[in-house]
């Protein structure tokens, strides 16, 4: 036996003295060397596990003059897995930025048509031209970003194999977002060369062959090594992953210091870049890197580049950043080096010895590399994101196609948790030079902005996916719709719940605990899941269950709180939806005095300071209630559920047991809604028509997210002052004016529903309406049922109206609508289609119902935007009530008190109104929107005989269009952002009552009118981010075919209009 081990240790002596020392920085590959801290095989997170290892050699010329790699790869490729292999798969990524793609058929899905580059039109993304397989030509099938490779040989379990590739990657600048990017930098060309290289798919023990599609999201590796040599213009700065072997060679001192970011930090924002290194055509540089522990290789290169550097223990920082950015990038460097620092010691070393971030117009991570844009202090969330992208997809590299939340959600908690580390609590902001927004603008949390303020907003909705689902499983949406985007926020949420149930001290120890496991390796979610669970030795299924397997969401409520006699209180809590959890509590007693008290849900207990009540073991939906009793000798003044402020709760409201409100200043500067308050917002209301004068007010409007219990009032005293000299009865307008808005959604009945209602008293006119509204998933089906009555009772009243002869006086007018939208997308545009059915109600006093139907669609064709609008109305009824009747022209004078500009005279000059035997210079759009028969009375002859007035009917129809050629005018006509257009529109129109007999003669003789506008919109309102753009349109329908007497067919006329004609 002795002679045995002595055998052994001589065995291993040997062997470690043969073995090349581990040396991640430089050649040869020391991967799988016993004596690699970060090797799986060191490290196995348990005792069955496996994966795979690579060794990527490359050599890539990228083509400055072409935007084309070329590149030759050599592959060796270890099977570690206990199965024998006879193919193999491969990514080849850009093949999903082309027509016929299976992303192509995705965008189309979505109802996109992009237009592609001049490769991607040629189907160009990465082309392998030839591969061998130790030796010998290998057989291949092609499917889009898939390429499935024959081995001629069968590569048993623990044996190795060999790859050599000849491809070429073309990069392009298609209307798909592509994260390898190629664009203009001050004339010379910017590269970010990502996923260009044809990369082996990961076999693993849960899947086998991982072969996803590419559809823009997400990606998945193998561990190992890489050598990358990279050849360029001679002029370029380059930054890669790995260590850099030649940078005497290739950045000497010299050129280093002139290129450093210290040289350029007064340089003003976007001036052009000074030349460091002349192009010299046919002058190339070879750039060689070394990289150990990756599962990927990127680089970003530009000749602009510029170099910030800091350090944190051995680790070093670069930020490499286009000279005419540089003043603003001077920190970026010291940012990464913090944030490196921050997240090894909170969460576990930093395996790699350089961090770069890079002004690169994206967001991406790749190891040692972060893809960046923006400045500082805005680029910071960025950065902070991307750099944790290097602990949680970097060195945990877990299969993110087929779940994203242990990369991309563990980030964005890591962005919170970097910003409050580095900068505190709130966001840096720059300040800004306007006094009112400087004083104004409040601080924004961190941890809302990047967490609980999106998830919230959707969970309060009941709108929160299920994020254990495959990254391009969420509805099939692109981007971060379809509820993708809560594999951000919804995760980090967890994990700052996760921490909320454990205790601070015991997440962080778990957390590092994770990570040092899964470093360099693969988990699933049910690794992270175990790995906690193991190290706190506490049942958290019922956690992970919730969050990551359900849509459920946290509710509680404080819903009493009640004397029980000698200083004991009983505080009722409720558990309003299905996901529980523990509940820390604070009192807050009569004489401020505090009293913290922490309810388990299980046998669990964290490490608190808390008074531990018995246990709350309320499950789905069993035992929704729990009574606290406690002792508070001075009363109860104030419960707050969680004062810490992590639990994600979706309804903050009935979270203490006073009712959280909050009074502001109503500025009309955009911000986060506060999610922990419901919000109340004054300001002053001044407003203007010719026979109130002007009119003194006070607006209010508050809600809770946007979505609950929403209102918004005004009330204005009507001074008579400044009022028109020429209006009848001056002295009889309305003393006050009031409206108020009010709707809240009754999810808890059907989710995506509303109900509304609203009152107001306004340019004399008394209406009300009720609502509710019900809508699927998207926003794109909508129906809606509303009961409304409209009452003018004096004549007194018409004094302030735009059309007065056609309101009626002292009269209801009651009625119920029921409408439905739908809108919809195709391949070049999107459009709405509306259908409405109206009827008199019980106590109108007029008799009239009507059917419409409305499309509007655009699209583009080349440089052209063209809009169409159709419209068919179909009325009956023997008594119209004229407000509300079908105008030839344009809106109903119904639909013109809707509009605060057209709802009373005073900006409108009355000659340019009126209705008479010629066109006007006014226009309102809606009805059959026949712009250029504004103000005419449109009579129909008979004989010479005026039979009827065609400007008003109850049934018709109509169509126009517009095409927008802006981008055909020269610049000057376009630099200050007018929008030209020609216009056409035509249609019929008849106060008959129709049947099948009188279908073909009912009508009166069609009208066309055709023309061209232009329109200006005025929405820069400076900082007042919340006040609504206005746009105004000056139309000149030359064409008339059936002008007024007076008229010729074709001649000048002109009218104005607030807002588009549709």
């Amino acid at each position: 036996m002795k002679q045995i081990l002595s055998a052994l240790l001589l065995f291993f002596t040997i062997l470690s003295f043969a073995q090349e020392k581990y040396n991640p920085l430089a050649k040869p590959n020391t991967y799988q060397n016993t004596d690699n801290p970060n090797y799986w095989k060191n490290k196995m997170p348990h005792a069955a596990y496996w994966q795979q290892d690579v060794h990527y050699r490359i050599k890539a010329d990228i083509d400055e003059t072409t935007d084309i790699i070329s590149g030759d790869e050599t592959l060796t490729y270890w099977n570690n897995s206990p199965n024998n292999l006879d193919f193999v798969y491969f990514h080849l990524y850009q093949n999903a930025f082309q027509p016929d793609s299976y992303l192509d058929e995705l965008q189309k899905e979505n109802g996109n048509s992009p237009r592609y580059g001049k490769y991607e039109s040629k189907k160009l993304g990465t082309v392998v031209e030839s591969i061998f397989v130790d030796g010998q030509k290998a057989r291949t099938i092609l499917d889009n970003t898939i390429l499935k490779v024959y081995l001629p040989n069968i590569l048993e379990s623990k044996e190795a194999i060999t790859f050599k590739i000849k491809f070429k990657t073309y990069f392009d600048e298609g209307e798909v977002r592509r994260r390898m990017k190629v664009y203009d930098a001050w004339g010379n060309r910017h590269y970010n060369g990502v996923h260009w290289y044809p990369r082996i798919s990961v076999y693993d023990a849960k899947f086998g062959w991982t072969t996803d599609q590419h559809l823009g999201r997400e990606f998945y590796g193998d561990f190992g090594c890489y050598d990358v040599e990279l050849t360029f213009s001679s002029n370029y700065v380059v930054a890669a992953t790995g260590f850099l072997q030649n940078r005497n060679e290739v950045l000497p001192k010299e050129l280093r210091e002139k290129l450093d970011i210290k040289n350029f930090a007064n340089k003003p924002w976007n001036s052009p870049p000074s030349v460091i290194t002349e192009y010299k055509e046919g002058e190339r540089k070879t750039w060689k890197y070394h990289a150990e522990n990756v599962h990927d290789f990127a680089f970003t290169a530009d000749p602009t580049y510029r170099i910030g550097e800091a350090w944190w223990k051995d680790k070093v920082c670069y930020s490499v950043v286009q000279e005419p950015h540089a003043s603003r990038w001077q920190n970026a460097a010291n940012y990464a080096a913090k944030c490196v620092k921050i997240f090894s010691e909170d969460f576990g070393m930093y395996t790699y010895h350089k961090m770069i971030v890079a002004d690169a117009r994206d967001g991406m991570e790749y190891p040692m590399l972060t893809l960046d844009s923006g400045s500082d202090p805005g680029y910071r969330g960025l950065l902070v994101h991307e750099i944790g992208h290097n602990w949680f997809f970097g060195q945990v590299g877990n299969n993110e196609t087929y779940r994203a939340l242990l990369d991309e959600g563990f980030t964005q908690f890591l962005t919170a948790w970097g910003l409050i580390k580095i900068d505190g609590e709130y966001l840096v902001k720059n300040k800004s030079k306007n006094k009112f927004v400087a004083k104004h603008t409040k601080p924004t949390r961190a941890i809302d902005s990047r967490v609980f303020f999106s998830y919230i907003n959707d969970a309060t909705k009941y709108n929160d996916p299920k994020i254990s689902t495959h990254s391009d499983g969420f509805n099939g949406a692109l981007r971060h719709g379809g509820g993708y985007r809560h594999v951000y926020y919804k995760t980090a949420s967890m994990l700052y719940n996760l921490q909320y149930v454990l205790g601070d001290e015991l997440f962080l120890s778990a957390m590092k605990h994770y990570f040092g496991t899964w470093k360099i390796a693969h988990p699933y979610n049910e690794d992270f899941r175990d790995a906690i669970i193991q190290y706190t030795k506490a049942d958290l299924n019922w956690f992970f269950d919730q969050w990551l397997e359900t849509s459920k969401r946290i509710d509680y409520s404080i819903d009493k709180v009640s004397g029980l006699g000698d200083d004991y209180f009983g505080i009722k809590f409720e558990r309003k939806s299905r996901m529980q959890m523990p509940i820390d509590f604070r009192v807050v007693a009569n004489n401020g005095k505090t009293y913290d008290y922490h309810i388990p849900n299980n046998w669990f207990v964290k490490n608190t300071n808390a008074i531990v009540l018995t246990k709350w073991h309320g499950w789905d939906k069993l035992n929704p209630e729990y009574t606290a009793r406690v002792k508070v000798p001075t009363g109860i003044k104030d419960v707050i559920i969680d004062p810490t402020q992590r639990l994600a709760d979706a309804y903050m409201l009935d979270n203490a047991y006073r009712f959280p409100v909050k009074y502001d200043y109503d500025t009309r500067l955009w911000k986060y809604p506060d999610w922990r308050n419901y919000e109340i917002k004054f300001r002053p209301d001044i407003w203007y028509n010719a026979y109130d004068g002007v009119q003194a007010g006070l607006h209010a409007n508050g809600g809770y997210m946007n979505h609950h219990h929403l209102f918004d009032a005004s009330v204005w005293m009507n001074t008579g002052a400044m009022q028109k000299d020429d209006v009848n009865d001056p002295d009889l307008y309305d003393v006050f004016s009031y409206r108020l808005n009010y709707n809240t959604n009754l999810d808890k009945i059907a989710s995506n529903s509303r109900i509304s209602f609203n009152t107001q008293s306004l340019a004399g006119l008394y209406s009300s309406k009720m609502g509710l509204s019900k809508s699927d998933a998207s926003g794109d089906n909508v129906f809606n049922i509303n009961l409304l009555s409209m009452y003018r009772p004096e004549n007194s009243d018409l004094n302030y109206l735009l059309y007065p002869e056609h309101w009626g006086i002292n009269k209801l007018n009651n009625r119920i609508d029921f409408s439905y939208e739908h809108n919809y997308k195709y391949s070049s545009g999107n459009g709405k289609l509306t259908f409405e059915i109206k009827n008199s109600a019980l106590g109108s006093e007029y008799d009239y119902n009507l059917f419409s139907l409305l499309a509007v669609n655009s699209s583009k064709k080349g440089k052209l935007k063209i809009k169409t609008r159709s419209y068919f109305q179909f009325g009956s009824g023997t008594n119209w009530a004229p407000e509300s009747k079908l105008f030839l022209a344009g809106a109903n004078p119904e639909r013109l008190i809707d509009n605060k500009y057209t709802r009373a005279v005073g900006f409108i000059p009355n000659d340019w109104m009126g209705y008479d035997h010629t066109t006007n210079f006014f226009h309102a759009g809606g009805g059959l929107n026949l712009r250029g028969y504004a103000g005419y009375l449109a009579p129909e002859l008979n004989d010479d005989l005026i039979t009827n007035f065609g400007y008003n009917g109850t049934s018709g129809a109509s169509f126009s269009t517009e095409i927008d050629f802006t981008k055909y005018m020269p610049y000057g006509f376009r630099e200050f952002g007018i929008t030209y257009y020609a216009f056409a529109d035509a249609g019929v129109i008849t106060n008959k009552k129709l049947n099948k007999n009188n279908l073909k003669d009912a009508f009166y003789d069609a009208r066309v009118d055709a023309g061209f506008g232009l329109a200006y919109t005025f929405d820069n309102w400076g900082p007042l981010d919340m006040v609504k753009p206005i746009t105004i349109r000056f139309d000149i329908p030359l064409f008339l075919n059936r002008p007024p007497a007076t008229d010729d067919f074709l001649q000048f006329r002109w009218i104005l209009g607030i807002n588009r004609a549709f």
